[in-house]
């Protein structure tokens, strides 16, 4: 079978980015989700070929040429909350084009919206995690009832199948790289980094044990997510590939040429033996890399070996640093705690980008928001990223807003989080989260530290060209 996964063109619009599936792209970073999808194809002995039109540049026409030129059998989407209407546009035009292929759709747009992605008889969905199960369902589509976390229509109106959790990550294939431009990806954290060589995402366990209410995971954790609650009322066990199968994937990178590695694992230190371990194995390969973290998963033991191992950067998930504001969103953490987390990185020589979501409880006030954006401007982070927390559907923060009337126009709808709120809470309206947003990014981007600290990490003009439109996304009005 000839499959094409496919991430179409925006049409000049903005560019939903997929892998985290909460924001618009600010750079290009690979989808390996659907990579391993199409690595369980290949392996199967199906022809899979994979466009990421926005990253390459493509067009709408340039996509239609190309389509009308090279007949596949089955189309893929990796849809998120941000791509629904775009997404939507793109299967009635693929439908036009390629009236008797299989079309599937996989992501937490699909699993959450499932019954609007069911267009015609030929027209799926896969809940939860899509890895083996769209492999199946590919191979036989006049038998969906046979695939677990199948949706599709038939006379009597959708029907779902039961969807089931993997069990062992290390069965998975490592992802179809291979498939990939890799000279359309890159990331502006490793600017500063030193060293050369390719840059790719990487995947070493999925989901997280914490219950934060506002928690928008990965995609891919959100769509396994998203689908256990409605299953069992749950969030699924986090599950995590031994550190052997991950040191065997980072040696084959290696090999390949790469050298910039961002494990985007929902919470990559949490087991801090099987980190150490990936530590060690990672010393000898010469790559640099960073990832996400609670502030308390990391202690200075952890940190030094870390740093040995090449570890960059790390993205911290503070979010607030009011304590009633935590234990209402059940970060379940002191703000002691992130202070400790935050100053062994910095001994350690790990460059800590701060994750602060203004409005994530209804009993934040301006007071208590203006104290968080001074304090972690106080705390001296490389960098900070201030977003407002626009409750997604599948989080527990969504049903709060739904119940207690907080969205502006009723419901959720896509926004740009760094810039826009889609709710008014009770000590802060809609137009003052939008404006407290600016005021923070305009308070560290625009400080003198911040600037000259930052001039000297200009290696060429492409990174001093993409850092002054990813300013300008940030500081325009």
């Amino acid at each position: 079978m000839r499959i094409l996964f496919l991430d179409p063109p925006t049409g000049g619009g903005r560019v939903p980015e997929r892998v985290f599936g909460c924001t618009y792209g600010h750079y290009p970073i690979p989808n390996i989700f659907l990579l391993t999808a199409a690595a369980v194809l290949e392996g199967r002995g199906h022809e899979v070929r994979y466009i990421d039109a926005p990253s390459a540049g493509l067009t709408e026409s340039d996509i239609q040429a190309h389509l009308r030129e090279n007949p596949y059998q089955a189309y893929v989407l990796y849809s998120v909350n941000l791509s629904r209407e775009l997404d939507a546009e793109v299967r009635r035009k693929l439908r036009e084009v390629s009236p008797e292929s299989v079309i599937v759709s996989i992501g937490p747009a699909p699993t959450y919206y499932t019954n609007e992605f069911l267009d015609d008889g030929r027209s799926f969905a896969i809940r939860g995690e899509p890895d083996l199960a769209l492999a199946d369902l590919l191979e036989d589509p006049d038998h969906p009832e046979k695939v677990p976390g199948a949706s599709y229509l038939r006379a009597g109106g959708p029907t779902h199948v039961p969807a089931e959790l993997i069990v062992d990550l290390d069965f998975l294939p490592h992802p179809a790289r291979h498939l990939l431009d890799r000279g359309l990806y890159y990331n502006p954290k490793f600017r500063s980094s030193g060293g050369r060589g390719a840059y790719t995402a990487v995947l070493t366990s999925r989901g997280c044990p914490y219950q934060c209410v506002y928690c928008v995971p990965n995609s891919l954790s959100f769509s396994r997510e998203i689908e256990c609650r409605r299953a069992k009322g749950t969030k699924p066990p986090w599950r995590a590939r031994s550190a052997s199968d991950v040191l065997e994937e980072l040696r084959e990178l290696s090999e390949d040429g790469y050298a910039r590695i961002s494990f985007i694992d929902d919470e990559f230190t949490i087991d801090k033996q099987r980190v150490m371990e990936i530590c060690r194995g990672l010393s000898g390969l010469g790559m640099v890399w960073g990832c996400l973290s609670r502030p308390d998963s990391v202690d200075d033991q952890l940190a030094r070996e870390m740093a040995a191992a090449g570890c960059s950067y790390v993205d911290v998930g503070v979010e607030s640093l009011d304590q009633e504001v935590l234990d209402d969103i059940n970060k379940n953490i002191e703000v002691e705690e992130i202070h400790q987390g935050i100053a062994c990185l910095k001994r350690a020589g790990i460059r800590a980008k701060l994750n602060i979501l203004l409005g994530s409880s209804p009993l934040e006030t301006l007071d208590s928001l203006r104290h968080t954006v001074d304090e972690a401007i106080r705390m001296r982070p490389d960098s900070i990223m201030f977003g407002i927390c626009n409750p997604f559907p599948g989080t527990v923060s969504y049903q709060t807003a739904l119940e207690r009337s907080y969205f502006v126009k009723g419901d959720y709808y896509p926004v740009d989080v760094q810039r826009e709120s889609t709710v008014c809470l009770p000590h802060l309206s809609k137009q003052t989260l939008e404006r407290e947003v600016r005021r923070a990014n305009r308070k560290f981007f625009l400080s003198p530290r911040f600037i000259l600290r930052n001039l000297g990490r200009i290696s060429s003009p492409s990174y001093l060209i993409r850092g002054i439109k990813a300013m300008w996304k940030k500081l325009a009005p």
